[in-house]
């Protein structure tokens, strides 16, 4: 009797054991980005997807750590306040992770590199300089402009 191999619907953007994607990266037609520009874009995404993962190990770790049951009411209000600001940035960090997982698997899709607002390439110094941006500066600026009129 043969057994079916269980696949999940979900891709993976992770890496084999060699260090090499399981697949080859691609940005979106319209992106006009190089083969290089992308491997150049998808292994900067990788390295800040680790980099904020061990942050956010770290201030969690820090957060959780226990106070001194000898310690005065000054040292445990200090301490709930660093464990606060930790939380908080975790959290954030958090956030960025998921932008991050969001440009990864658009990689796998072939979507990466075209604002979602308006469908048109974001430039390649936008996207070295932030590589999980879901939108072009344009775009970006625009949506503020709207904001910023709601609001008054």
């Amino acid at each position: 009797m043969a057994t079916k191999k269980k696949t999940s619907s979900k891709k993976s953007t992770t890496a084999k054991s060699d260090g090499k994607p399981k697949f080859e990266p691609q940005a979106h037609p319209d992106a006009k980005l190089t083969k290089k520009q992308v491997k150049t874009l998808y292994e900067k995404l990788l390295v800040e997807r680790d980099r904020v993962m061990q942050g956010q190990k770290e201030h969690l770790s820090d957060a959780i750590s226990n106070i001194d049951p000898l310690s005065d009411e000054m040292d445990v209000a200090q301490r709930h306040t660093e464990q606060a600001y930790l939380m908080r940035f975790a959290d954030k960090e958090r956030k960025l992770l998921v932008q991050i997982q969001n440009a990864l698997e658009k990689f796998e899709e072939g979507d990466y590199g075209v604002c979602e607002g308006t469908g048109e390439p974001i430039s390649y110094k936008r996207l070295e300089l932030r590589p999980w941006t879901r939108y072009s500066v344009e775009y970006k600026e625009q949506v503020e402009r709207e904001r910023k009129q709601h609001h008054r």
